[in-house]
């Protein structure tokens, strides 16, 4: 019976391990087609839609991790400090400052670190990027998450998305994008879709403009960004790439829905291990 005790708790052991090894080591990069965050949060014409968004990206970007997130750029709201009612709702410790080496601590000991857009909106701030590169990359290759705000396709994030000379800005349609499928840029008619409802979001309320821009989900597959967590509204991409388009765009899970659910290779052991229990009972038995 002991050794029957013995090797269970032993598979069990491998697949806890398995688990949370790949969980570690699973990098997510997130593009974000909106300026919600720093930009929606009421002062004094935003919505509470944008102050509850905000609170639940830094949820699911946290994960129950404990861990602080490293919010970089200049925010003309400053509501990413959470200092405004219903920002940061879930009490998640951030670290907000200008400019990534300005961060109090080592990088890796960051849950995830979100970029600003420029100004607060509506694109993509691409002096975040400049010199830091490098940092990113180990950062990413160590397991990290990042969110960029307002992600427009430029060549500054080639490093780390994939694209080559920008060319993902042929792919993104709305402000910035050189994708012809929608003009106007500004947008409510979001929807979030399951696998964003793991990751803890919710269907936003009226924002009076929540989309800024929208991803050609056909081309950036191709650079591993398979999971929508919000699909683009209706009408966003017409004549231009093939879609479907998504305003909220990842290579992977949250923290939160990572931390939700084991690996299938863990069940799988889990498995192994219930069997083997039948059989070994059996000699302990018979």
């Amino acid at each position: 019976m002991r050794k029957f005790t013995f090797v269970v708790t032993a598979l069990l052991a491998t697949a806890i391990h398995l688990t949370v090894a790949k969980s570690a080591l699973a990098s997510t990069i997130i593009l974000e087609g909106s300026d919600a965050i720093g930009n929606h949060c009421p002062q004094p014409s935003g919505s509470p839609s944008g102050c509850e968004y905000e609170s639940q990206v830094w949820s699911a970007l946290d994960g129950g991790s404990g861990k602080t997130i490293g919010v970089i750029g200049t925010n003309v709201n400053d509501s990413a400090t959470g200092s405004q009612p219903g920002s940061n709702t879930f009490n998640i410790p951030l670290d907000v400052v200008a400019s990534l080496d300005e961060l109090s601590s080592p990088l890796s000991s960051y849950a995830a670190l979100y970029f600003l857009p420029d100004s607060g909106c509506c694109t993509e701030d691409d002096s975040l990027v400049a010199g830091n590169q490098a940092a990113i990359l180990a950062y990413l290759a160590g397991g990290g998450t990042i969110m960029i705000g307002d992600y427009t396709g430029g060549s500054s994030w080639d490093f780390a998305v994939g694209t080559t000379n920008g060319d993902g800005n042929d792919h993104v349609t709305g402000i910035g994008g050189g994708d012809p499928g929608f003009t106007d840029g500004c947008s409510d008619g979001e929807t979030v879709t399951a696998s964003g409802l793991a990751n803890g979001f919710t269907q936003p309320l009226q924002m009076d403009c929540w989309t800024h821009q929208a991803y050609d989900e056909s081309f950036f597959a191709t650079l591993g960004f398979s999971n929508s967590f919000m699909n683009a509204p209706l009408g966003w991409g017409d004549g231009g790439g093939a879609g479907p388009y998504s305003g909220l765009l990842s290579t992977g899970s949250t923290l939160t829905e990572i931390a939700a659910a084991p690996e299938p290779a863990s069940f799988v052991l889990i498995g192994t291990g219930i069997v083997g229990l039948g059989f070994l009972r059996r000699r302990v038995t018979g």
